[in-house]
């Protein structure tokens, strides 16, 4: 198949490394090149608490491609602690710097792909240079606080930021054997959940020995001979020998704006369902690009791993001259809190209702086996359905890690995104066995129960999915 003679990829993580090695497969004789500041590309970033944890020791095994495997497997360039300055559009060229060799060089493209990603927000406290101060995005960063630790055996460490990051490493860290807290200057842990399950998730997390600090703006940093040794906050300073700042990220776009590429919601590069940006011959994909909500039809930043992968795809198949398509996310995420599982996909009564819905939501809790049958553990699940239609328009889960929240909010997931109603729900022919779930699954049972108080039809069924 013919296609551009040059692709430039920047960035190499999810969205670069995927559209490079799917593009590879589209033109065979396509000169394709990376260039990435880091030391490291195509790596899994969704493992790096993981890591830090002990899950997984071995960090070479988060790589799933090192430089030479590019080339010599898919004839395809790799420019390791290269960062591309800038980008003349008219005339199709960028300029690279070597950092390593502290040069600079141009290049010229027929296609240019930007996966230049996200980057972590670093709040400028006083002594937020002190020694034992870390973000957390990269494999590099993970590294640093991995050796930090094996070097000092921090006694104490303090997470700021109570989003998906910073539970999963107050779990890294309680594993270690640390003394953690959580400090955020929201009044609740996971504000992208409703406060019910943030109550629950807040509830494990002090049953396991972490220390919350909500509603606690951090003011600035303490320090002992450069290293830190204290937050000082809005509500007294808190001793920590380790500091984790997970706060935020922000699309990595300005390269991308000082060439005059239009950026959309949230600050990211704005692109169309192809992955093509305002200029015709440039390409994004990936944290630092938008995307469309599935659900509300309007346009949304929401940086995924797995998403960034999806636009790739797509990305290379459009630089390739094919047609493909990326039609958008529902938001849907997951992530294991100690011995719990939290996940949501679509939207909440209240984002439903700010987007024009006229929307209520019911809420059902069960084992998520049958009674008789060992194992398994409790769920508890919420579900937003559109009044008129009966369409499930999103789903909120919380439940014991043993009890396969994921295994329910993959099928909410798929209802939301099929568009699905109710009475759909409550007929889906799900697999049953003892070992696996009740006769009527939480989803149907959501079903059962949307249909009779929320659309008013006459069937009345109890939490077990059993006609009254």
């Amino acid at each position: 198949m013919k296609g551009p003679k040059r692709v430039v990829v920047i960035g190499g993580v999810a969205g670069g490394a995927t559209a490079a090695s799917r593009l590879r497969r589209c033109c065979p004789d396509t000169e394709i090149e990376i260039y990435d500041q880091d030391e490291f590309i195509s790596y899994a970033g969704c493992g790096l608490p993981y890591f830090i944890g002990g899950q997984s020791p071995n960090w070479r095994r988060l790589l799933a491609r090192v430089p030479d495997e590019f080339e010599s497997k898919h004839n395809i360039r790799v420019f390791l602690r290269h960062r591309v300055n800038s980008i003349d559009p008219e005339k199709k060229t960028v300029r690279v710097a070597d950092l390593e060799g502290v040069s600079e060089f141009h290049r010229d493209y027929d296609v240019l792909i930007i996966a230049t990603g996200a980057f972590p927000v670093f709040p400028e406290l006083e002594g937020i240079d002190l020694h034992g101060i870390f973000p957390l995005r990269t494999l590099t960063h993970a590294l640093e606080i991995k050796a930090f630790i094996d070097r000092h055996a921090p006694q104490r460490v303090a997470v700021m930021g109570a989003g998906s990051i910073g539970l999963e490493m107050c779990e890294a860290f309680h594993r270690l054997g640390m003394e953690v807290h959580l400090v955020d200057v929201a009044e609740r842990a996971l504000p992208a959940v409703d406060p019910d399950i943030s109550s629950r998730i807040a509830a494990h997390l002090e049953q396991n020995g972490v220390r919350l600090h909500m509603s606690t703006r951090v003011e600035g940093f303490l320090g002992t001979k450069g290293h830190v040794s204290a937050l000082s906050t809005s509500n007294g300073d808190i001793a920590a020998e380790l500091v984790l700042v997970s706060v935020g990220i922000k699309p990595s776009s300005g390269l991308a704006q000082r060439a005059g590429l239009e950026l959309g919601a949230r600050g990211a590069i704005r692109v169309d369902e192809a992955m093509r940006t305002s200029h015709p011959d440039i390409l994004a994909c990936g944290d630092c690009a938008t995307t469309r909500h599935l659900v509300t039809g309007e346009e949304t930043w929401i940086p995924l791993g797995s998403t960034a992968r999806k636009q790739g795809r797509v990305a290379a198949e459009t630089a390739a001259g094919n047609r493909a398509s990326f039609p958008g996310v529902q938001g849907t995420f997951i992530l294991k809190v100690m011995d719990l599982t939290v996940g949501k996909t679509g939207l909440s009564l209240e984002e439903a209702n700010k987007a024009g819905f006229v929307a209520e939501e019911l809420a059902l809790e069960d084992s998520s086996l049958p009674g008789y049958y060992r194992g398994g553990g409790r769920l508890y699940m919420k579900v937003v359905v559109e009044k008129e239609k009966g369409r499930v328009l999103g789903a909120q889960l919380v439940g014991d890690f043993a009890a396969q929240v994921d295994k329910r909010l993959d099928i909410m997931a798929t209802a939301v995104r099929a568009g699905l109603t109710a009475s759909d729900l409550s007929s889906l022919d799900l697999a049953y066995a003892p070992p696996f779930s009740h006769p009527l699954d939480l989803p149907v049972v959501a079903g059962n129960l949307a249909e009779s108080r929320i659309l008013g039809r006459a069937c009345s069924c109890n939490v077990e999915g059993l006609e009254d």
